[in-house]
């Protein structure tokens, strides 16, 4: 029998929502939970005319450490996931920092170009920021999604040299190109078309407020998130076309590189990023980086039937907490999800937008 500890086979979806489609859609439009205490504001410069809004909430009791959390592709600080586990990190003792990437949350007034999957030198000037400020250490990392790239390939190119202690990627698309192609097939026309429709209804929004080259961003002309990226992402971000944004943008080449314990987190049933793009990277980093796929969860859904909900925020929680307490395990059957803390409940708020 397998064991239910082992975080292959410790989640098991609600029952009423079994099915890839239906954990990847449904958690996102679910109430999410309130923070429980108030948010600190803090705007990072992450480049000449670029800052970011981050927001801290800090726990009751004295702190463990700060728990950086990045949003995914069409997200934000206020999505349902951030706060699930911004708010279980919270409850477990640690300072939880909610990040908005460019122009995300409100924000196309702080910056002056689009965010995009390459930017993770704004991940370091966050961790900077946040050491500056002397916020408790350590400084541990999850990223969700394209978030989970941005942390992936900071600490890669970082080396030894980055400041996370220890990392969580939840479904990153580590190999851009190969999601891509993935999200052009079609039984994911749906996710195509609501992406789409998410990153043009963004530019609009950034164009109140400043110029942005190309043609009008209608979703029907648009059409793809490859040809967003052809005619935005990648003029904006200096790339010449977005074979060359996706092949210089992803995670994957640089996984090699870690030096901190990492958990890779990603579904084998996740419909848009495969289980083939970890394959190669599998048994590298020296061991610092570790696998964990389990069969069900589609993309960032995880909505299991016992509390707390979101089982990757759980896991994630307690990857971080396993890895800084008891340096870097060899293997990740050692990490037990915790029991749900005595108490406590999820006071709703507003609805999240489907996949923010």
């Amino acid at each position: 029998m397998a064991d239910p500890r082992h975080p292959r086979d410790g989640f098991r979806p609600a029952p009423w929502l079994r099915g890839a489609h239906l954990q990847t859609i449904v958690p996102t439009l679910l109430p999410a939970p309130a923070m429980g205490t108030p948010d600190e504001e803090m705007l990072v410069e992450v480049a000449a005319g670029n800052r970011l809004r981050i927001l801290i909430a800090r726990p009751q009791s004295r702190p463990r450490g700060t728990l950086v959390l990045v949003h995914g592709l069409g997200g934000s600080a206020a999505s349902g996931y951030m706060i699930r586990t911004a708010r279980m990190a919270l409850e477990a003792g640690w300072v939880a920092v909610r990040v908005n990437l460019r122009n995300c949350g409100g924000t196309e007034r702080l910056a002056t170009t689009l965010y995009n999957a390459g930017q993770s030198e704004d991940v370091g000037r966050v961790l900077e920021e946040l050491k500056a400020a002397r916020l408790p250490g350590p400084l541990a990392l999850v990223g969700f999604s394209l978030g989970g790239n941005l942390v992936l390939r900071y600490a890669g190119l970082a080396g030894a040299t980055c400041l996370a202690e220890a990392m969580v990627a939840v479904n990153p698309p580590v190999d851009l190109e190969a999601c891509v192609r993935c999200l052009e097939e079609p039984r994911n026309s749906l996710y195509q078309a609501y992406f789409t429709w998410r990153l043009c209804r963004l530019l609009k929004r950034i164009r109140r407020v400043r110029k942005v080259p190309g043609p009008a961003p209608l979703p029907w002309r648009v059409g793809t998130v490859r040809r967003f990226d052809a005619c935005y992402t990648a003029p904006d971000g200096g790339y010449s076309s977005a074979e060359e944004y996706y092949g210089k943008a992803s995670a994957g080449p640089h996984l090699a590189s870690l030096q901190v314990p990492t958990l890779l987190l990603s579904a084998l049933d996740d419909p848009f990023v495969s289980r083939e793009v970890f394959a190669p990277h599998q048994g590298t980093a020296g061991g610092r980086l570790h696998l964990v796929q389990p069969p069900f969860g589609g993309h960032v859904g995880y909505w299991q039937a016992g509390r707390p909900r979101f089982w990757a925020g759980r896991m994630a929680l307690n990857w971080v907490e396993a890895a800084l307490g008891a340096g870097n395990p060899s293997t990740p059957e050692s990490y037990q999800e915790p029991r749900p803390q005595q108490g406590s409940s999820e006071r709703t708020v507003r609805p999240r937008a489907f996949l923010s």
